[in-house]
């Protein structure tokens, strides 16, 4: 099993990372010091994704946007654990942001105690989301200019796809996209 913990312990949680699925997306596991967890976009390979979550109690299931790379697995996840994606978990402190661009419905997830953002397909490690497949260049730029003015460089943004970065580290690219 490929799983990539980034070891980011704040608050006694951490965030954990599951590769899954051919388009090797991100699924994402928040976890606290009572072994809590809030699993974010569940793409693919259910077994894989319940495998590793057998150590926590699963209180949340979120999704950033319905692509079918992102709920693969959500079904099976929602059935097994009896839960409903983006229901509001009383467990977690976190923010939905609405981030549409990439999909008229892209949300993000800002949890401020670990400063860091789950931004799906919206921002990537020296790119955005690509805008033809449900999504919109305007709402995209607006979306982009909202979180340049919004979170601080040091903002962990934790992509659909692909690895870690800071907001710092792709505000410069993000500021040739919202102007061009």
């Amino acid at each position: 099993m490929l799983v990539f913990c980034y070891n980011l312990f704040v608050m006694n949680m951490k965030v954990e990372r599951i590769v899954v699925g051919n388009l090797e997306e991100n699924c994402y596991v928040v976890v606290n010091e009572k072994k809590e967890a809030l699993v974010i976009d569940p793409g693919d390979e259910a077994d894989k994704i319940l495998s590793f979550l057998k150590p926590y109690h699963v209180v949340g299931i979120l999704v950033t946007h319905y692509h079918f790379d992102h709920i693969g697995a959500l079904e099976e996840l929602e059935t097994f654990y009896s839960l409903k994606a983006n229901v509001k978990s009383r467990v977690f402190d976190y923010e939905v942001i609405k981030t549409p661009g990439h999909t008229s419905d892209s949300i993000s997830f800002y949890f401020p105690e670990l400063g860091c953002v789950f931004v799906g397909d919206f921002i990537f490690k020296d790119g955005i989301g690509r805008t033809d497949l449900g999504g919109n260049d305007f709402e995209m730029k607006e979306s982009i200019q909202m979180f340049l003015n919004r979170f601080s460089g040091d903002t962990v943004l934790y992509p659909g796809h692909g690895l870690a970065t800071t907001l710092g580290a792709e505000r410069r690219f993000l500021e040739y996209i919202k102007s061009n």
